[in-house]
C-alpha cells in the first residue's frame, strides 16, 4: 500500500512541477530615449529591452492615448459637423432648393415612407454652404464647420444626451433636368470638456437610408464613392428622396487606440517615431506576456517635449 501511494504522490508532485513550467514567464521591460526633448519631424528611437511577447506603443497623441484607451462615452462642450458637395446641372431657377440638410431629434427611426414627418425635422442648411453647379466631378465644396448646439435661432436645440439623425433631402420636379448632388465627405464631432476632438460618425458610419416619397424613380446611392443622387433629364418623373442616417449618440466615442509593435515571433531593440504636433507627449509602452496558463503586463511611460 505504501509502495502506491509513493508513486500517487510522484505523479501527483510531476503534474504540479509542469504546471508550473508552463506559467506565462515573468516580464522585464525597460524603455528610454535619447534626451527629452526633440523638434517637430526629428526621428525619436526608443530603446526597448526585456521580453516581452507583445509590445504595444501609444505616442500620447489624440485618440492614441493610454488613459483613454478603454473611454467609450464623454461629454460634448460643442458637437461640430462638415460636410462637402459638388452638385452638377439643373438650373436654380427650374428647380429650386434641390438639397437641404435636415437634423431631428424627433423622429422615430422607422425607415419608411408613411413613418417621414417633415414636422419632426428642422431645416438646418442655411448653416452651411452648399456647391453651386461644378464643370467637372472633382470639385467639391466644403459646407465649413458648424457648431450644432448653437442653432437655436433656426429651430433646432441640440439635447447632446438625445439620439440625433441626418437627412440630405433631394427635391427634383420632371419637366426639366434634374441637378446632381454627391457628397463626399460627413464628419461629425464631439468637443469634449477637455477641450479634445473625438469623431462621432463620418460619411460610410452614419449608414444612410434612401427613401423615396411620392413614387421618386431615383435613389440615393452610399458607397465607398459617396452619397450621390444622379438626379436625371427632363423626362425623368419627379423626385422627393430623403438620404436617412442611423441613429447617432452624441457622447459615444472611440477608444483611443495602441500601435501593435511586435508579437511574440519577433524581437525588437528599439522603436522609431516622428511627430509632426508640437506638444508635451506622455508615450506609453505596454508589454505582456501571456498563454493559456497566465498573463503578465507591464506599462512603461516616457514623457517628451516636443518643439517647433
Amino acid at each position: 500500500m505504501k509502495r502506491y501511494i509513493g508513486i500517487a504522490s510522484l505523479l501527483v508532485l510531476s503534474i504540479l512541477q509542469s504546471c508550473e513550467k508552463k506559467e506565462a514567464l515573468p516580464l522585464n521591460l525597460e524603455v528610454h530615449a535619447d534626451k527629452k526633448s526633440y523638434k517637430v519631424g526629428e526621428q525619436v528611437l526608443f530603446h526597448i529591452r526585456g521580453n516581452p511577447d507583445q509590445l504595444t506603443f501609444y505616442s500620447g497623441e489624440e485618440g492614441h492615448k493610454y488613459i483613454y484607451r478603454s473611454r467609450i462615452k464623454a461629454n460634448p462642450q460643442a458637437v461640430t459637423l462638415e460636410f462637402a458637395s459638388n452638385r452638377r446641372y439643373g438650373a436654380d431657377a427650374q428647380q429650386p432648393n434641390s438639397l437641404r440638410l435636415l437634423v431631428s431629434q424627433q423622429f422615430a427611426g422607422v425607415y419608411q415612407p408613411d413613418a417621414i414627418k417633415e414636422s419632426d425635422w428642422v431645416d438646418i442648411t442655411s448653416a452651411f454652404t452648399l456647391s453651386g453647379i461644378q464643370a467637372n466631378d472633382a470639385t467639391y465644396v466644403s459646407s465649413g464647420k458648424v457648431d450644432l448646439s448653437k442653432l437655436s435661432t433656426l429651430g433646432f436645440n441640440l439635447d447632446a444626451n438625445v439620439l440625433v439623425y441626418f437627412a440630405f433631402k433631394y427635391t427634383g420636379t420632371t419637366g426639366s433636368t434634374q441637378p446632381r448632388w454627391w457628397i463626399n465627405q460627413f464628419n461629425l464631432n464631439t468637443e469634449t470638456t477637455e477641450g479634445i476632438t473625438l469623431p462621432i460618425a463620418d460619411l460610410q458610419g452614419a449608414a444612410w437610408t434612401s427613401i423615396g416619397l411620392t413614387n421618386s424613380p431615383v435613389s440615393w446611392l452610399s458607397s465607398s464613392a459617396g452619397l450621390r443622387f444622379q438626379g436625371g433629364g427632363a423626362t425623368v418623373g419627379s423626385n422627393k428622396v430623403w438620404a436617412i442616417s442611423k441613429p447617432l449618440d452624441l457622447t459615444s466615442v472611440t477608444p483611443d487606440k495602441g500601435v501593435a509593435l511586435k508579437n511574440m515571433s519577433t524581437r525588437m531593440d528599439s522603436y522609431a517615431y516622428t511627430f509632426t504636433t508640437p506638444g508635451t507627449y506622455e508615450i506609453t509602452f505596454v508589454g505582456s506576456n501571456s498563454n493559456v496558463y497566465g498573463e503578465n503586463s507591464v506599462v512603461k511611460t516616457v514623457d517628451l517635449e516636443v518643439t517647433e
